[in-house]
């Protein structure tokens, strides 16, 4: 994640500034599939960490942060993020299932660890569930929910509450919100040594008004961080959570689609889904 200077892998997806349409087609080969091979190779290489932004302790991962290894129809291998809801769910972006071009064939859930490839609790699955209005054309339903077998909670291992149903109009512009990811910190990291740790960053929560870059317009599913002081997400985080803290108490408030500029540096805002927005259809699939 783009924790130092640094969207949700996305970033994943990136929409041109120049007014081009959305760039997030074909994730999985742009960004998915190199980033996982790196990730694999650094982390049996013990490979140095990039400085920057706030590296999750080991003995101490983010308890809700779900890492998803996934392997396509092709064979290859990708990357993700996600978070933990219950005791038997995970929500993610639907991008990262389908991305338009790349199809995935099954997801292996990591928990309780800050690095992908080693370590942590680790889940097959197949049974993944998109947004029923999910396409590649808009990207606007990017959301999607994984079934993993059934866990136990433990210290490491807990789910992020959601949002109420009072949630779902509030308007969170102006709080501070964490986002967390295990992509890139950095655009110089295309090859290894890269960092191979959980990242945290935080970062703020902006009016739609504030989030336009030439024919991109937010919509209701969707919900934006800025990126002044060159924060947020970068290649790998797509599908990591956004929390923010609203009575004392840290909910879930977004899902990490994709950033408005090419790179991870451009300070330009971030788009998350919306999860205030889909708590009809998240319930309906717990």
């Amino acid at each position: 994640m783009r924790l130092i200077k640094l969207l949700l892998t996305f970033l994943p997806l990136v929409f041109s500034a120049s007014g081009n349409e959305l760039t997030a087609r074909n994730y999985h080969g742009r960004v998915g599939i190199p980033k996982a091979e790196e990730l694999r190779k650094a982390e049996l290489l013990s490979a140095s960490r990039i400085v920057g932004g706030t590296e999750v302790p080991e003995d101490t991962p983010i308890a809700h942060q779900a890492g998803i290894i996934i392997i396509l129809t092709t064979g290859w291998t990708s990357v993700c993020g996600g978070a933990l809801v219950s005791e038997s769910k995970v929500l993610t972006a639907a991008h990262c299932w389908d991305d338009g071009t790349n199809q995935a064939r099954l997801f292996t859930v990591v928990l309780g660890s800050t690095r992908l490839f080693t370590d942590g609790l680790r889940l097959v699955t197949t049974k993944v569930d998109t947004h029923p209005s999910w396409n590649t054309a808009d990207w606007i339903y990017d959301i999607a929910m994984v079934t993993i077998p059934t866990i136990e909670f433990t210290n490491n291992i807990q789910p992020i509450p959601l949002p109420t149903m009072e949630d779902a109009n509030r308007d969170f512009s102006g709080l501070a919100a964490v986002v967390s990811g295990y992509g890139k910190t950095s655009n110089a990291q295309n090859s290894i040594p890269i960092t191979t740790s959980l990242y945290r960053t935080t970062v703020t929560v902006i009016p739609d008004s504030d989030c336009q870059v030439d024919d991109f317009s937010t919509h209701a599913g969707q919900l934006c961080t800025s990126g002044e002081g060159v924060v947020g997400t970068c290649d790998g985080d797509g599908g990591s959570p956004l929390t923010v803290v609203v009575d004392n108490s840290e909910i879930l408030i977004g899902l990490v689609s994709f950033s408005l500029g090419q790179g991870c540096e451009t300070g330009l805002p971030s788009v998350y889904s919306r999860v205030p927005a889909f708590l009809g259809w998240i319930e309906a699939n717990l």
